[in-house]
């Protein structure tokens, strides 16, 4: 028994795998097709849908040019750390910055996590609790979701992955390896997204009050990475890059946070009203997970699930507090707080799979397995779930015969911007030249009232049509001639988005 302790103790997710290959049990069986079925919901659509407006930032202004010139635009115009980024370039140097190639590196992230995934349940629970747990993050709709972005957040939810493992081998086992392991896992996750200090701080406190001083060998590699990141992290909150979260209210965002974590981004971030009611039933069987949890779990249960519980609800107060507390420092938001998301579905499996639990953990179980998974499938096949199809859009605008102006959606990037072949000029803040052009075409979410008032005399209705769910209305002036717009007035055009912007194709300001 000792010998096969320490052996676990030491052992790292690619030697407990190639155990399970050896061995060539069932559980090895499972979870390869459980990773078989995460790559084949992640690849299988990964270049269907087009760029969204943080996916344009890392294709067209973070990554072109040489790697020193990307990771300096890394620390003036983003307010996440250059670890994702970093590979990124590496990896579009082979894959190029289309959209599979590009999405793919975060693809391999979010399918690798589900081998890892079941590791953690193995070493909090057993097998069963992580053969549930990897299913659960298999077909969960959130890391389905950000396994097809071509940003940091899948890379994160495995590196946070990694480091709860090596935190739990640490608490059951202590050993400078599994210290050392936690330790360098936590500060690549700190390296990736600044938000990872709040599941490895309370991963940190468990360790030090188990292990006392023989946490300090993962507590000086995660200080290092965090005197490494300091200054970075410090100029670019100076910039205010992330202020724009607060223009929602943090209530809102506390319960967009449920709704993602369960049914992935059906809202503003693909244009469209939220859906709240798409969460409700998986909410109430993870509540009726943890009911089993507190009122028929075991204590043996219990306390397999305590550290989860811990790390995954740590990382969603201690943001919320630090919000209430002082409001200049509020980043709260789903996609951000994504290092609670597999400790909260570890919970939920070590509930549903305790004996305890009996039928009805299996039931509940699997109600959960299958809204999930025909949820990503439902995601994966129906267009008003995506991204908008700006691909589509540029196909229909086709290049302008004169100079053009086109009012569209924008968050920081206008992701329209990429799929014109011309690139566009992007028209930031209240510009304050006159612009003169032939036609404006206006890109909405369906259909919206005409532009009353917001173009002068000369602009004649030029017709509509649609592309996917995204209107395209067009005003011209007669024969070649050109008229002024005025930019802050276009900006105010009822689309159905949250924010609007001005792409400009091909012109000066006028003389």
């Amino acid at each position: 028994m000792e010998v096969a302790s320490l052996r676990r103790a030491h052992a790292t997710p690619a030697r407990s795998l190639a155990e399970l290959v050896r061995a060539r049990s069932r559980a090895f069986w499972i979870v390869a097709g459980l990773t078989a079925l995460a790559a084949l919901l992640r690849f299988l659509t990964l270049g269907v849908q087009s760029y969204h407006h943080d996916e344009v930032v890392t294709a067209i202004r973070i990554l072109p040019g040489d790697f020193w010139g990307a990771m300096e635009r890394v620390g003036s115009s983003e307010s996440t750390p250059p670890l994702y980024y970093a590979a990124a370039w590496v990896w579009s140097q082979a894959f190029g910055t289309a959209e599979f190639g590009l999405r793919s590196l975060s693809a391999l992230a979010g399918v690798a996590t589900v081998p890892v995934v079941y590791l953690v349940g193995v070493e909090l629970r057993g097998r069963r609790a992580g053969l549930l747990a990897a299913a659960l993050a298999a077909v969960n709709p959130m890391l389905l979701w950000y396994s097809q972005e071509a940003r940091a957040y899948a890379l994160l939810a495995l590196l946070c992955s990694l480091s709860l493992l090596y935190c739990a081998r640490a608490l059951r086992s202590g050993g400078r390896r599994n210290m050392l392991l936690w330790g360098l896992t936590s500060g690549l996750a700190l390296a990736t997204h600044y938000f990872a200090i709040f599941p490895v701080l309370a991963e940190a406190v468990l360790l030090v009050r188990r292990r006392g001083r023989g946490a300090v060998p993962g507590l000086g590699l995660l200080a290092l990475a965090g005197a490494l990141l300091a200054p970075l992290a410090a100029h670019q909150m100076s910039s205010g890059h992330a202020e724009w979260i607060t223009n929602l209210s943090l209530g809102r965002r506390a319960w967009e946070v449920v709704a993602t974590f369960l049914a992935g981004e059906t809202g503003d971030i693909i244009g469209q009203p939220e859906r709240p009611e798409l969460a409700l039933l998986p909410l109430a069987l993870c509540l009726a997970a943890f009911a089993l949890l507190a009122l028929r779990c075991d204590r043996a249960e219990r306390r397999a699930a305590r550290l989860p519980l811990v790390v995954g609800l740590a990382t969603i107060a201690i943001p919320i507090g630090i919000a209430l507390l002082a409001p200049g420092k509020d980043f709260v938001l789903a996609r951000n707080l994504m290092p609670a998301l597999i400790p909260l579905l570890l919970a939920v499996a070590i509930a549903l799979s305790a004996p305890s639990a009996r039928r009805l953990g299996t039931v509940l179980g699997a109600a959960l397995l299958a809204y999930s998974f025909a949820f990503c499938v439902w995601v994966s096949v129906y267009p008003d779930l995506q991204r908008p199809n700006w691909d589509a859009v540029a196909g229909r605008l086709g290049e302008p015969s004169a100079p053009r102006a086109t009012v569209t959606w924008t968050i920081g990037e206008a992701p329209l911007r990429y799929y014109l072949a011309n690139g566009a000029l992007q028209v930031r803040g209240r510009e304050g030249y006159e612009w003169l052009v032939h036609e404006v075409s206006f890109i909405s979410q369906g259909s919206v009232p005409p532009p009353a008032g917001l173009l002068g005399p000369r602009f004649r209705d030029a017709g509509e049509e649609y592309a996917g769910s995204l209107l395209i209305r067009r005003y011209r002036v007669p024969g070649r001639g050109l008229a002024p717009i005025e930019i802050p007035k276009l900006r105010r055009a009822p689309l159905n988005f949250r924010s609007t912007g001005v792409l400009l194709d091909g012109i000066g300001p006028a003389s």
